[in-house]
């Protein structure tokens, strides 16, 4: 007889943050476009090789795929992962190799 076991991932509703890699604060200005709202201003406000937080007062509806044009880079892709009043988290279509998010933070840093 064989005994199997299952690692079980804590709740939801633990209020645990769940992410899988390190996130960066950041302050860029970027432009967010969809088939469904055409292109709109917003501001990146924390970015990971996997994805980022957009603020943003647009209602979108969570899986909208969507593009993020970021200064001095070029466009990203990705779906709308969770939706809020005030801000969107998107989940890149591809994730970003560390080199180009060091790039990216470097070429956008205010200072």
């Amino acid at each position: 007889m064989t005994f199997r076991t299952f690692k079980l991932a804590p709740p939801g509703w633990t209020g645990k943050d769940q992410r899988a890699a390190v996130r960066i604060v950041v302050d860029w200005e970027a432009s967010v476009s969809a088939a469904k709202f055409g292109t709109c201003a917003v501001k990146v406000t924390d970015c990971t090789v996997r994805g980022c937080r957009i603020e943003t007062n647009l209602s979108v509806t969570v899986g909208t795929f969507v593009r993020i044009a970021i200064p001095n880079f070029t466009d990203i892709q990705g779906w709308v992962a969770w939706s809020s009043p005030a801000a969107i988290g998107i989940d890149f279509a591809h994730p970003l190799p560390s080199k180009v998010l060091e790039y990216l933070i470097e070429q956008n840093d205010p200072f």
